[in-house]
């Protein structure tokens, strides 16, 4: 039996998700922390932009600092 989804099997295809999940995990926390900012400071889609986009960076580059290490280290 086939399924849609099937487990990443060469390098690229790891290096794809590993991108995946930090912009995931950069984002989210970018959005609430601009949510939260806008409370004080007002104009939330500025806030929530500026520091998901930060987040989504600052995710991408952990990331793929992750995967090289752990590349390098097999």
């Amino acid at each position: 039996m086939s399924t849609q989804f099937e487990s990443p099997s060469n390098g690229s295809d790891q290096e794809f998700t590993y991108m995946a999940v930090g912009m995931i995990a950069g984002g989210v926390p970018g959005v609430l922390i601009g949510l939260l900012m806008a409370m004080s400071l007002g104009n939330a889609a500025m806030w929530v932009s500026i520091t998901g986009g930060i987040g989504i960076v600052i995710g991408l580059v952990v990331a793929q600092m992750i995967f090289r290490k752990k590349k390098k280290n097999l």
